[in-house]
């Protein structure tokens, strides 16, 4: 699951029953769709939307009808939207319906975990989506971004006034979370010796992996016994194997595909690394922080709001293979700053970033 699935599983299975009538309608419904899956299995009710689209065009208006009707037939009071393409489509189809049925008036609740227009596009699809969230911020009434540096983000570009806009970080059931034992969990890994350097990503261009992987072409010289292990899928794939190719690494670095429920076996690694050069507050540097493992990670968006340099990890500047590979080799080679950070990633995830928290911010908007 991606950030955007992930927070929504993890907010609504923390909701009241009792309380609160839900529904998640979204996209791609087909075979191994993780979220779907879970959402089953706690008797959540799930509706498709066939047409969901990330590229402007007349699917976009298609999916929009679609929303527009689930709302008619569902009469929400709290209309929430994940992802750039809900939010544009979903905010208007919301507005709509309780433009032509006045004694309607859904809550209109936009979050988004990272904004599109910052992504690693071509600069017209950039603008693109800003201009889309400028467009349809006026029929939204609260946007929720999950990093301070995101909404400043968003005032900056003038999406919204800022009373419209606030932060509610990320939040963790540390006490759900289950990570097997670290000879378990590197055995299922297929690695017995050694050190392990991991990190867990959908195989995505924001996801800055080919950095890593030059980041580990320079740390081979050094440290020959280490591993990258690298969890996830994703179109990037067959580049990332062609970069491993090109240096030489297919004995040192190794992308072992899609894994359900990855976080469990966080405890094979002596280091967890993020390196993406796009992000909101990922949920991986979260998970990394209650398994107390030592972090290596990107100085953007969230994670220097999440981690604080030198104290619970080291953060490096994105899209730079060389500062992380030093980060790396510095944690490697400095065990007691190693262990002083993972001690206090752990504290930091148990007191700041609760689950409680999240919960209790998101219900009081609702």
């Amino acid at each position: 699951m991606g950030g955007a699935q992930r927070f929504l599983y993890e907010l609504i299975t923390h909701l009241d029953n009792n309380k609160y009538e839900i529904i998640i309608a979204a996209g791609n419904m087909g075979e191994r769709n993780e979220l779907f899956e879970r959402l089953s299995k706690n008797n959540i009710k799930t509706a498709e939307i066939k047409n969901f689209s990330n590229i402007f065009g007349f699917k976009n208006f298609l999916a929009f009808i679609e929303i527009f009707w689930l709302i008619a037939k569902f009469d929400p009071d709290v209309l929430y939207l994940l992802s750039s393409e809900a939010g544009f489509s979903g905010s208007i189809a919301g507005s709509l319906y309780r433009l032509l049925f006045w004694q309607k008036n859904p809550k209109i609740i936009y979050r988004i975990g990272g904004w599109a227009f910052k992504e690693p596009k071509n600069i017209i699809i950039k603008k693109i989506y800003l201009w889309a969230e400028k467009i349809s911020a006026p029929f939204k009434d609260i946007i929720i971004t999950n990093s301070e540096f995101d909404r400043q983000l968003a005032i900056k570009n003038r999406i919204a006034k800022p009373e419209k806009i606030i932060t509610i970080y990320n939040g963790l059931d540390i006490n759900k979370l289950e990570f097997l034992p670290k000879e378990e969990a590197k055995k299922f890994i297929k690695s017995k010796n050694g050190i392990l350097i991991g990190t867990i990503a959908n195989l995505y261009k924001n996801k800055g992996l080919d950095f890593l992987i030059l980041a580990a072409a320079r740390i081979k010289k050094s440290q020959p016994d280490c591993r990258f292990i690298i969890i996830g899928s994703g179109p990037e794939k067959q580049k990332l194997e062609n970069l491993i190719k090109k240096y030489g690494l297919e004995d040192y670095v190794f992308l072992i595909g899609r894994i359900p429920n990855a976080c469990q076996y966080l405890k094979a690694f002596n280091l967890f690394v993020l390196s993406s050069i796009k992000e909101g507050q990922p949920w991986t540097i979260l998970e990394a922080m209650a398994a107390e493992m030592p972090i290596v990670a990107t100085n953007i968006a969230g994670i220097p709001e999440t981690i604080e340099n030198e104290k619970s990890g080291i953060l490096v500047e994105p899209a730079d293979s060389t500062a992380l590979a030093e980060a790396i080799e510095k944690m490697l080679t400095h065990p007691s700053l190693a262990q002083e950070c993972a001690k206090n990633t752990y504290l930091t995830v148990k007191t700041k970033f609760g689950i409680d928290e999240m919960t209790r911010k998101n219900e009081e908007l609702f």
